[in-house]
């Protein structure tokens, strides 16, 4: 590792594009972390978009690799080259499927990179394949990725991002963030679905025939719900349920379920690193239970189950939806840069930050550049 205070100027650094870099490896299992970068860039989801997504979507793989000289890993960019309408573009490796997409590194080495010219200048070499660079849903409270690249234009992402985190002490942060009121009134609901209607329990799916069936249940349930929803499409429905599969061994996804009479009625998944999971997809039957808040008390269960667990931080993921309100959660602010490289690239910067009629022509295009 280079140590910032006593660092050569310029950095003497490997800059490239590393088009086979193996998400599974070794090296980079043990560089990731949630200090230096987002669950989404953890070594198994991104390994499931580049296998999974990226052959079926007309893209390549364009991982950019920062290394020491002796090859040791600095940083990593994942991105990928796509051609929609014509127009060549560099993204990062989401589809769609990332909530947030960050630069892999130490806050202070990334630091240390943005302060050195001739870095940039490398990596701005290596953008050439592209009419521009889109990077979206970076994170506010982490390093700006943008300070990487040359001439970006940036502008605040339409949704923010937010999480609930109970500390040490659940009953503190129950009275503190989730109403008496409320609280008891999922408590209520709950007695009164099992009086009506028989057992009622809320875990994870423990099996793959657990994890298939509540995946059944869940695109089911958000049918005609969501405009575009991702469960419509065979390729990212297989990615769900495949990582939700593999997670069951891995502890690197995670299904919860609330089971009524030993059938699924509500469903939350998503990807776990360390202390954090990640809400990503969740559906309840809210024809027959909508009245009980089924899918609020399978949120609250799983914050509590986490508790239980020592594990104090639940992700709910993009959007100000109106259950988050009531738990009080915590905003954090995204936003999106892009780096043109033509004329062509210039005019779809132009329409990608500031007219949202084109931005929605661009997505029918391109329905992954959100």
């Amino acid at each position: 590792m280079l140590a910032p205070n006593r660092r050569p100027y310029p950095i003497d650094v490997q800059i490239g594009i590393e088009p086979d870099f193996d998400f599974l490896s070794a090296e980079y299992r043990a560089f990731h972390n949630l200090d230096r970068a987002t669950v989404f860039q953890a070594p198994s989801w991104l390994d499931a978009v580049h296998r999974k997504l990226l052959p079926h979507l007309a893209a390549k793989q364009h991982t950019l690799t920062i290394r020491t000289p002796d090859r040791e890993l600095l940083a990593v960019i994942p991105l990928v080259l796509q051609r929609p309408a014509g127009i060549s573009m560099l993204l990062p490796a989401d589809f769609g499927v990332c909530d947030y997409n960050a630069i892999v590194g130490d806050p202070a080495t990334l630091e240390m990179l943005a302060a050195d010219p001739s870095v940039i200048d490398r990596i701005d070499r290596l953008l050439d394949v592209a009419d521009v660079l889109m990077f979206r849903k970076v994170r506010e409270d982490g390093f700006d990725a943008s300070r990487l690249f040359r001439k970006t234009v940036a502008s605040p992402n339409e949704n923010a991002a937010y999480h609930s985190e109970t500390g040490p002490d659940f009953e503190a942060w129950q009275r503190q963030t989730v109403s008496k009121k409320y609280s008891k009134e999922l408590r209520r609901l709950a007695r009164q679905i099992e009086r009506e209607f028989g057992p009622y329990e809320h875990r994870p799916a423990q099996t793959e025939a657990e994890v298939r069936d509540a995946f059944r249940f869940l695109k089911a349930a958000r049918d005609g719900r969501f405009n575009g929803d991702f469960l419509d499409n065979p390729i990212y429905e297989k990615f769900y349920s495949d990582f939700a599969v593999a997670g069951i061994a891995s502890g690197e996804a995670i299904t919860y379920v609330s089971y009524l009479n030993g059938e699924p009625v509500a469903v939350l998944f998503g990807p776990a690193c360390d202390d954090e999971f990640h809400a990503v997809l969740i559906g309840s039957d809210i024809q027959r239970f909508g009245k009980f808040s089924i899918g609020m008390q399978l949120i609250y269960r799983v914050i509590k189950l986490r508790f239980d667990h020592g594990l104090h931080r639940l992700d709910m993921g993009l959007g100000n939806t109106g259950y988050k309100s009531q738990f009080r959660v915590e905003e954090t602010g995204l936003h999106n840069f892009t780096s043109s490289r033509s004329l062509a690239g210039s005019m779809v910067s132009l329409v990608y930050h500031r007219a949202k009629p084109f931005k929605r022509a661009l997505q029918r295009f391109s329905p992954h550049v959100r």
